[in-house]
C-alpha cells in the first residue's frame, strides 16, 4: 500500500532555474531540416529478409517498423499475392486501415475487426488479431487451407499481454509454415529466444532484425518543486541522499499551471501528461496556465478540424469539453470518453494543433499522438488489484510519445516529484534495457473446443507442445537459454496437456464431448461460441433461456460481459419488469451450469444488474445520457460495454441452429450500436 500524504499547499516560491546540462539539451530544441526519406539500415535488412522467409523486427517506437510492413505489402501484391495485417486494437485497425488505402487504393484494402466488414475479398486484408484467430479455427475444422501468403502481426509484443497474449500464441501456432511471417514490435529483450521457438516449430529460419537508437533522441529531467529544472540522474541522485536523512517522499506537489508556464517557456511543448485516475485528467484542464502562445493560423486550424468532426459527428458538439479544447488547445484522453471523442483529439495532436493531453497510462499503448514531451508524475501505477511499480515495458511505451520524427531534434521525459514518484527508479528505468515477453497462454473452453473440431487429443498434445509456453517452461526448468532439451519439452508438455484434459473431462461430463473424444451434436455447434465464458453462454441457450426480445437480450448479454463496476450510489428507482423478468429467467438458467463451473475451479462470470439496465434503456429509449447515468461509469464506458456486448452478440448471431436467437441478436446489435456508441472509422 502506497502512502497517502497529501500534497503540501500553496503558496511556495517557484522560480524557474535550469541547470547547465539541461540547456545544452534544451538549445537543441527545433525542428529538423527538411530531407528526403533515407531509410535505416534495419529496415533495408528487414524488407530483403521478409521477401525470403519470417522475419521479427524489434525495434523502438518511432523507428519506422510501418514502412517495413508497407515495402513487405507491396512486394507481396506484385506477386498476387494476399496479406493479412493483424492489430491488437480495433481503432489501431481502423487506422491502419485508412493509411493502407492512401497507399495501395481503397480496392485492395480490406478491414475486418467485428465492427466493420469492408471488402473483404482484397489482397490486403487489415483486422484484429482475435479475428485472424477465429478464421484458423474455421480454416483447421474445415481442413481448408487459410487464404493468405503473408501475415503481419504489428505491436507483436502484445504476445506476452496477461490478458490478450494467449490469442496471439495461438495465431503463431496454428499458422501453416508456408505463410510467411512477419513480427513488428517494440524493443524487447527476447527477440532471438522467440526466433528460436518459431524456428523449430515452422521448420524454417527465423531472421531477427533490430533497430537501433531511437529516432529522435530522449533527455530525461525533473522539474523541483522550486523550478530547478536539473537531469533525471542528478535527481535520482538528490532524492537517494534525501532517503537516508530518513526523509522517504516530496509531498509538494507541483499544479499543472505551474508547470504548463515552464513548458511553455522552455518550448518544450507539446506535451502528454499522464495523470493517475480519469478524474485527474478531466480536471486537469482547467490547470493549463492561460492561454496558448500560437499563431493565427494554428489557431484556425484547430477550429477547422474541430469542425469537420462536428459535420461528421454531430454528438460531439455537446462534449463539456470542447470549448476548452477550442480555446486553449488542451484535452483530455482517457476511456471514459467516447471513441469518436477520442479519434478526434488524436487527429488534432498529430497534427500538432494541441498544447497537451492529459491521459491516463493505457493510453500509451498503440495510440499515435507523439509530443516533444512526456510529463510523468507518480512511478507506479494501478494494476487493477493494486499498486505496483512502472516496468521497463511501461515505461517505454510512455517516453516512446516524446520526440516527434521530423519534427523534434530532442524529446523530453519530465519528472514531477511528489508523495508516488521514486526518481531513482525513473533514473534506472530510463536506461533500462527492455523487458523480456513471457507467454500468456493458458487453456481455456473455447481453445478445447475448437482444436476438438479439427483435431485428436493426440494431436492437440502436439500442437500444446509447440507452444512458447512450454518452450519457455523447460527452459526454466534446464536454466538455460533459446533451446531446451525434448525431456525438458516433454516435461512441460505434459503439463500444458494436463490443463487441457482438465478441461475436456468437464466438457465429457456436460455432454458436448462423447467417450471417443469427438464432439457431440451440441458440442459441435458450442465451438461457435468464441468468448471468454462460451459454456455459461451454452447452458442459457441449452434452456432456451436467452431472451428473444432484442433489447432484453443485449441487457442480459451486457449483464454477463461488463468488467467494470460503478462505485456510484445505484439507482433508487426499481428496474422495470419487462427486464427483470427475462433476467431472473436466464439467471436460474445457467445457475447451475455456474456452480459446476465454480465447484470444477473454473473461472465464472459475474452478472451485474446496472450494465444490464443500462444496456436495455440504451436499446429501448435510446437515450444516451440517461443509460450513461444508469451505468455509474462514463460515456465512453457505456460505448465499451454496447461494443464488447455486440461482440458476443456476432458469436449468437452465427449460431445456424438456433435461428430465432440468431435473428434476435441481429435486431440487438442494431439497436445498440447507434451513435455515438458506434465505432467510428
Amino acid at each position: 500500500m502506497r502512502p497517502q500524504r497529501p500534497p503540501r499547499a500553496e503558496p511556495y516560491a517557484f522560480k524557474l532555474d535550469v541547470a547547465p546540462k539541461v540547456q545544452k539539451a534544451l538549445d537543441k530544441i527545433g525542428v529538423p531540416e527538411d530531407a528526403p526519406f533515407v531509410a535505416d539500415p534495419f529496415q533495408l535488412e528487414a524488407v530483403r529478409l521478409s521477401k525470403l522467409g519470417d522475419v521479427i523486427v524489434s525495434a523502438p517506437t518511432g523507428s519506422g517498423k510501418t514502412w517495413i510492413a508497407e515495402q513487405a505489402i507491396d512486394a507481396e501484391m506484385k506477386k498476387n499475392g494476399r496479406i493479412w495485417y493483424a492489430s491488437p486494437l480495433k481503432a489501431l485497425s481502423n487506422a491502419k486501415f485508412l493509411e493502407f488505402s492512401k497507399i495501395f487504393g481503397p480496392e485492395n484494402v480490406g478491414l475486418l475487426t467485428g465492427d466493420h466488414k469492408v471488402n473483404t475479398e482484397a489482397p490486403l486484408i487489415i483486422g484484429t488479431t482475435e479475428i485472424l484467430r477465429n478464421q484458423l479455427y474455421d480454416s483447421m475444422s474445415s481442413g481448408h487451407d487459410i487464404h493468405t501468403n503473408l501475415v503481419i502481426l504489428d505491436e507483436a509484443h502484445y504476445l506476452g499481454d496477461r490478458d490478450r497474449g494467449v490469442v496471439w500464441e495461438e495465431v503463431l501456432i496454428y499458422l501453416p509454415a508456408r505463410v510467411r511471417l512477419l513480427l513488428l514490435s517494440a524493443t524487447i529483450a527476447n527477440s532471438r529466444e522467440l526466433a528460436a521457438w518459431l524456428a523449430r516449430n515452422r521448420g524454417t529460419e527465423v531472421s531477427v532484425v533490430t533497430g537501433g537508437e531511437r529516432p529522435v533522441p530522449l533527455m530525461g529531467v525533473c522539474l523541483w518543486p522550486s523550478g530547478h529544472l536539473v537531469d533525471l540522474a542528478s535527481a535520482g541522485r538528490r532524492q537517494g541522499e534525501k532517503r537516508r536523512g530518513g526523509r522517504a517522499f516530496f509531498n509538494i506537489q507541483i499544479p499543472n499551471s505551474k508547470v504548463m508556464t515552464a513548458m511553455r517557456d522552455l518550448d518544450m511543448l507539446p506535451a502528454i501528461f499522464f495523470l493517475k485516475s480519469r478524474a485527474d485528467c478531466d480536471a486537469a484542464l482547467s490547470q493549463s496556465g492561460g492561454p496558448p502562445t500560437e499563431s493565427r493560423e494554428r489557431f484556425q486550424a484547430r477550429q477547422d478540424l474541430i469542425n469537420e468532426y462536428l459535420e461528421k459527428y454531430p454528438f460531439l458538439a455537446d462534449h463539456p469539453h470542447l470549448g476548452r479544447i477550442r480555446r486553449l488547445g488542451l484535452a483530455a484522453h482517457h476511456a471514459g470518453h467516447l471513441p469518436h471523442y477520442k479519434l478526434m483529439v488524436e487527429d488534432l495532436m498529430s497534427r500538432g494543433l494541441l498544447e497537451a493531453i492529459f491521459a491516463t497510462s493505457t493510453v500509451s499503448a498503440g495510440v499515435n499522438f507523439p509530443a516533444r514531451t512526456v510529463v510523468v508524475r507518480q512511478s507506479d501505477r494501478f494494476d487493477g488489484q493494486g499498486f505496483s511499480d512502472l516496468s521497463a515495458t511501461e515505461f517505454t511505451q510512455m517516453t516512446g510519445r516524446a520526440g516527434r520524427r521530423g519534427r523534434d531534434n530532442i524529446g523530453f521525459a519530465l519528472m514531477i516529484p511528489g508523495p508516488h514518484m521514486d526518481l531513482g527508479l525513473m533514473a534506472s528505468l530510463l536506461h533500462s534495457p527492455p523487458d523480456p515477453v513471457h507467454s500468456g497462454l493458458t487453456v481455456n473452453f473455447s481453445m478445447v473446443l475448437n482444436l476438438l473440431n479439427a483435431y485428436s487429443p493426440k494431436e492437440v498434445r502436439h500442437l500444446l507442445a509447440e507452444s512458447l509456453a512450454v518452450w519457455q517452461e523447460a527452459s526454466h526448468y534446464e536454466g538455460r537459454g533459446s533451446k531446451p532439451s525434448s525431456r525438458a519439452l516433454a516435461q512441460a508438455t505434459g503439463e500444458l496437456y494436463e490443463a487441457f484434459e482438465i478441461h475436456l473431462d468437464f466438457l465429457k461430463a456436460e455432454g458436448l464431448v462423447d467417450r471417443q473424444n469427438r464432439l457431440t451434436p451440441d458440442g459441435e455447434w458450442a465451438t461457435e461460441l468464441r468468448l471468454e465464458h462460451p459454456l455459461v453462454f451454452y447452458a442459457g441457450i441449452k434452456a432456451d433461456a436467452w431472451p428473444l426480445d432484442p433489447a432484453s437480450l443485449a441487457a442480459s448479454v451486457a449483464g454477463l460481459v461488463a468488467d467494470k463496476e460503478s462505485n456510484k450510489p445505484a439507482p433508487r428507482r426499481k428496474p422495470p419488469v419487462k427486464l427483470t423478468e427475462p433476467l431472473t429467467g436466464l439467471v436460474l438458467a445457467v445457475g447451475p451450469m455456474m456452480e459446476r463451473l465454480d465447484e470444477a475451479g473454473f473461472d465464472t462470470p459475474v452478472f451485474n444488474l446496472r450494465p444490464a439496465w443500462a444496456m436495455w434503456s440504451w436499446a429501448t429509449k435510446g437515450d444516451f445520457d440517461e443509460a450513461v447515468e444508469l451505468l455509474g461509469l462514463g460515456a465512453g464506458d457505456l460505448a465499451m460495454l454496447a461494443m464488447r456486448t455486440a461482440d458476443h452478440l456476432r458469436q449468437i448471431m452465427g449460431l445456424k441452429k438456433h435461428e430465432a436467437l440468431s435473428r434476435a441478436a441481429r435486431e440487438a446489435i442494431y439497436k445498440i450500436l447507434k451513435e455515438p456508441v458506434s465505432s467510428p472509422l
